[in-house]
């Protein structure tokens, strides 16, 4: 695999993964600058991954018909006009159609970028090895882009923020215009269109389920969680009377790979709760600018880096998964826990970073291994499909996390109590998740 075309995949992958983790140090001056309350921030926090978890569903099938070059380049154009938006939007209702704007044209990046990547890989060997840039790219994006939002914000404010991301964008489409080759697209067979419907219905689920716990009296609580099981359960009698569901359903089928995409469910929905209640503590409680902020959770980039990078390495079986996504769980609620041991008051500095360096670690060996275990012995036709739905799990649990967060902060107001229930919750999860020595297949 030439260098070219690696590091073109990686910059695509790279624009979608911080568009969501480099606005995550702003939030605190989004809200405050535009009078945002705290549904619509929340709203603000969630609304990439919610456009753009479930619509990536179909861009494998756009891939194969119109070539992955070309759905790779609208995908980045959308994503450029989005940022646009952003960076000019006048107010808070605004801003939010904007990144919704930005989730939809992102949608095509990781899974179309994981692709390219395993297309243009020649071996087995070549395939692990560049599962585990992907995986470390996205981890040093999620490290990494709250320390480049707090800069730019305190430095310019926060619509730099989204002005970096167009132009990141934009030099990522000219090389790919230069160095992904022109294949000719492979056409889809007729009976395999995109399931609209499935996705449509993952996508209103997950408004609902958003709306549930966003929902600012308790009034409208009610009917909404009555509309998210509703909507579930018509998802499910869909998936069971379509031939080709709009998530891959041999993934759904195999235990391991119906494990790892549970991990990916939980393990994004812990570390974007940690990651929004953590920068509302460092900013309000503590007084901190964006930059400095995020320089108390840099403590999480190498560990994320270097773990995601080692785990998609080991991952060469159906019995390697299982203890190295369970080790990863394990890592996160321990940071989760350590984070809670302020006892009520502001939780100090060093704790948080250390609660960072824990969640860093354990974010990297449950997605590195996860990802492995998802992409590992798919069809090369199919890698699209199997990517798009192991990140619309990552992301629709990233999207729930800043709204149960949210939830969580009505009855307690700082950091150190609301960590310590989601922590015991995750240590459970890893009680049925990869519980066992060995697989089957």
């Amino acid at each position: 695999m030439t260098s070219g075309p690696l590091r073109t995949c990686q910059l695509a992958l790279l624009c979608g993964a911080l568009a969501i983790a480099a606005p995550t140090a702003a939030v605190p001056a989004v809200s405050g600058a535009l009078g945002m309350g705290p549904a619509l921030t929340q709203w603000f926090a969630a609304g990439y991954h919610l456009t753009s978890g479930p619509l990536q569903l179909g861009a494998g099938h756009l891939a194969d018909r119109y070539g992955a070059r070309r759905v790779l380049l609208a995908s980045l154009t959308a994503f450029t006009g989005g940022s646009l938006l952003a960076a000019t939007a006048p107010h808070g209702p605004g801003l939010l159609a904007a990144r919704l704007v930005q989730g939809a044209g992102g949608s095509a990046l990781s899974p179309v970028s994981l692709s390219l990547l395993l297309d243009l890989s020649r071996a087995e060997d070549e395939e692990r090895r560049a599962v585990g840039a992907w995986v470390a790219t996205a981890a040093t994006a999620s490290c990494v882009g709250p320390l480049l939002g707090g800069l730019l914000t305190s430095a310019l404010g926060w619509r730099a923020v989204f002005g970096a991301l167009a132009l990141l964008a934009a030099v990522t489409a000219g090389c790919a215009l230069a160095l992904l080759p022109g294949r000719a697209p492979r056409r889809a067979a007729p009976d395999r269109r995109p399931d609209s419907v499935g996705i449509a219905l993952c996508t209103m689920t997950a408004t609902t389920a958003l709306i549930a716990l966003t929902a600012p009296v308790a009034g409208a609580t009610m009917p909404a969680v009555a509309a998210t099981g509703a909507l579930l359960a018509v998802l499910l009698h869909h998936a069971r009377h379509r031939p080709h569901f709009a998530l891959d359903s041999g993934l759904l089928r195999r235990p391991e790979t119906r494990r790892a995409l549970l991990v990916l469910l939980v393990l994004f929905c812990a570390n974007s709760l940690f990651t929004f209640l953590t920068y509302f503590e460092l900013t309000r409680t503590h007084s901190l600018s964006p930059f400095r902020a995020a320089l108390v959770t840099l403590p999480a980039v190498a560990p994320a880096v270097l773990t995601g990078r080692w785990a998609a390495r080991r991952t060469r079986g159906p019995s390697d998964g299982p203890p190295l996504m369970r080790a990863g769980l394990l890592c996160v609620a321990a940071g989760l826990l350590t984070g809670g041991l302020g006892r009520g008051g502001p939780t100090p500095l060093w704790l948080i970073g250390v609660s960072c360096a824990l969640v860093g670690c354990g974010l990297g060996l449950a997605n590195g291994s996860a990802m492995t275990t998802v992409t590992r012995d798919r069809p090369r036709h199919a890698a699209s499909r199997a990517t798009a739905t192991a990140t619309t799990f990552a992301m629709l649990g990233g999207a729930t996390g800043p709204g149960l967060a949210g939830a969580l902060t009505t009855p307690v107001p700082h950091l150190p109590l609301l960590v310590t229930a989601p922590a015991t919750a995750l240590a459970a999860v890893v009680l049925c998740v990869g519980g066992r020595r060995s697989v089957r297949g």
